[in-house]
């Protein structure tokens, strides 16, 4: 099998390996058994990235990828 996709390792939290497989499993019950193979760990990140992108384009500071990454200096010392 030839593909240009690279390998790229990263560490997820317990939960996030949680939420991963839940959404692995949900996505390959709903698709249809032709293309359920297509379905894999590697483009569910990769769509997740490219949705949060699009997002990020689109909304910027309003984008859901920014509101959970990104807290202002105000809001962090108010949770100290």
């Amino acid at each position: 099998m030839t593909t240009d996709k690279h390998k790229f390792s990263c560490y997820l939290h317990p939960a996030g390996v949680t939420a991963l497989e839940e959404l692995y499993e949900a996505l390959r019950l709903a698709a249809p058994l032709e293309v359920r193979g297509s379905v894999t760990r590697s483009t569910i990140t990769e769509a997740a990235i490219g949705l949060a992108l699009l997002d990020w384009q689109a909304r910027g500071a309003d984008s859901a990828i920014a509101k959970t990454m990104v807290t202002l200096p105000a809001e962090n010392e108010a949770q100290l």
